[in-house]
Formats: C-alpha cells, sequence, structure tokens
C-alpha cells in the first residue's frame, strides 16, 4: 500500500518502522532537522527492552505532492500541531486519514477537517503507546512487545473498507489494532491517567525515583476522580468495561504496583518524564482542554486531582525550567 506519514517522533518513528517492515511503499513528510537527519541516516531506531537496532529508509519528502494519490495518511503528532496542521494535511489525495495521538478537540477536528476536505474523506483518530526520546541521529523507543494502534471515529466504529484497509497496511507485523467504537471518550479517560503523573512529575522535577509510595498511589485516586468527571460530562467511559475498573481491588492494587515499578526504574523516565520534560506545549495542552471539563462543574468534589495539580509550578516556569 502506499501511505504517508506527517510527524517522525518518537511515536511517528516506530509507526513509520512497522509500515516499512510491513512492505508497504511509504513516504515520510518531515522539515528542517528531522528531514536532514531522516534523509542522511534514514530512520534509525534503537528498541530499549528489546535490546536491538533498526534502520528504515522510506522516502523523505517536505511537502506532499498534489498529484500522488494515497492509500493511507497518518497524522502522528501533538494535539496542539495536528489542529495546526489541519489544512495541509486535509489537501492530500487520499480516502483514509488517522491522526495519531493526544487529541482532546477530536470533535472539533473532525469537524473543521470534513470543512476543509469534504465528507469524501474517512477520519479516524488513533492512539500508540510507546514512549521513548529522540537522540542525535536516533529515536529511543520503549514499547511493550510489538505495540499496537488503538483506532476508531469519534463516536463510531470504523468502517468494515476501513478496517480492512487499516488491517493490509499492517499485514504481516505483530503491530495490534484495536478497534473503539468511541474515540473522544478513550482519549479522555486516556489523559485521566496520564495527566496525574504529569503533574507527579512536574512536582518532583522530572525525577519520579523521588516520589514518595503515596504521591504514586494518588494517581490511581486522582484518575477515578477524572473518571467521574468525564461520565459527569455526558461523555463515553473507554475501552468498554472500564466504568467498573476502580471497583475491582485487584486492579487497583496492581495499577499501583505497576506505577511504582515504573516510577523507580528507567521505564519511567522513557515512558513519562522524558516526555514531560521534552513537550511541555503538549502536557500544557493536555491539562488546558481536560480542565475545560474541571471548570464546567466547579462543584463537583476532586481533592486529590485538586491537590495534584495545585503542586506544580505555574505554566509559565515550567516552560521556563525546560524548554530549550
Amino acid at each position: 500500500m502506499k501511505i504517508l506519514v506527517y510527524g517522525c517522533g518518537v511515536i511517528g518513528s516506530y509507526l513509520t518502522h512497522v509500515l516499512c517492515r510491513a512492505g508497504n511503499d511509504v513516504t515520510v513528510c518531515a522539515r528542517g532537522r528531522t528531514r536532514k537527519i531522516l534523509g542522511k541516516y534514514g530512520l534509525r531506531i534503537k528498541h530499549k527492552l528489546q535490546k536491538k537496532k533498526t534502520i528504515d529508509r522510506p522516502e523523505v519528502i517536505g511537502k506532499a505532492d498534489e498529484n500522488e494519490r494515497y492509500d493511507i495518511v497518518f497524522s502522528i503528532m501533538q494535539g496542539q500541531q495536528q489542529t495546526a496542521l489541519l489544512s495541509v494535511i486535509a489537501e492530500v489525495n487520499a480516502p483514509l486519514f488517522v491522526l495519531v495521538g493526544n487529541n482532546l478537540c477530536a470533535a472539533d477536528t473532525e469537524r473543521e477537517f470534513h470543512r476543509l476536505a469534504g465528507d469524501d474523506k474517512t477520519l479516524l483518530f488513533g492512539f500508540q503507546g510507546t514512549g521513548g526520546v529522540r537522540e542525535g541521529n536516533h529515536t529511543i523507543c520503549v514499547r511493550w512487545g510489538s505495540s499496537r494502534l488503538v483506532v476508531g471515529g469519534l463516536h463510531r466504529l470504523p468502517s468494515s473498507r476501513d478496517k480492512a484497509a487499516l488491517r493490509a497496511a499492517l499485514s504481516g507485523s505483530k503491530y495490534g489494532l484495536e478497534f473503539v467504537d468511541d474515540m473522544e471518550g478513550w482519549l479522555y479517560c486516556h489523559a485521566a491517567f496520564i495527566l496525574p503523573i504529569v503533574y507527579l512529575s512536574y512536582k518532583r522535577g522530572c525525577d519520579l525515583r523521588t516520589a514518595e509510595r503515596q504521591e504514586v498511589n494518588d494517581i490511581t485516586a486522582a484518575a477515578k476522580e477524572a473518571y467521574g468527571l468525564i461520565k459527569r460530562a455526558g461523555i463515553k467511559i473507554r475501552p468498554v468495561g472500564d466504568e467498573t475498573f476502580f471497583e475491582s481491588r485487584a486492579k487497583m492494587i496492581a495499577t499501583n504496583l505497576a506505577l511504582r515499578a515504573m516510577a523507580k526504574t528507567f521505564v519511567g523516565e522513557l515512558a513519562a518524564t522524558d516526555h514531560c520534560r521534552n513537550a511541555v506545549t503538549e502536557m500544557e495542552y493536555i491539562d488546558r482542554e481536560f480542565n475545560k471539563l474541571r471548570d464546567a462543574a466547579p462543584e463537583y468534589r476532586m481533592p486529590v486531582w485538586d491537590r495534584m495539580r495545585a503542586a506544580i509550578p505555574d505554566w509559565g516556569e515550567i516552560h521556563r525550567i525546560y524548554d530549550k
């Protein structure tokens, strides 16, 4: 299949690698330093947990050719960047577009996309759970197994045609696909878990090894409060079945143990604090958009969430500390 990828950061690098290894004709649209590195060295990834290195050589361009037709376009970048680049992405000649990343403005994004592109093009939202950091001419990637793409429409499952196209693009790889019927709900629920980790990371100067046990346990307590807020706002809890997640003592214990292990190892650095350190604008975006729900319901009690959020410096100070 002929595939165009926008965005080649940590997450985009790994998905591009998978698409290349699956035998697709992959083109990466990149600019500036990233384009130069990809052109000179290829797509180099150090897979941290798998203890291996890979090199792929997708075609690299600075701008999509309006005369080229692609089977799928993947845009893999931060939510606020998706919004800024949407008019460019919508012009590409392709039937299927998948926006991958923390997009808490998915409803507005879908509306604007169809205003720009018309109703003949299909827009899906996705998320890939990999972490890591860019270093020099390569990417360090942290992933469990072969990773997977959670993907769906704003409030619907992908069509049979779109499922078939995505499966064909990943055919022969061990990379997984999970189809979801409400990606808006899934993305909000994901933010409910990651924001408390973000708050604790900034409170601890992006060094989770110094976090106390109770502070780590507060992550799940804050996430539970946030799930209640999401449900109160009329947004679906996703994945299906997660409405009862916090009622299971076994799941809560297992989650707290996993979070403590993450906080005390290099996994916490590559999966959480490195991203907080290097993507302050994205973290601020997620915080701002999620807490619009909080602002709309100030009477709703969220004591742990509010305490964790109040413990971090203001965003101006966080930018001053970490922006390079």
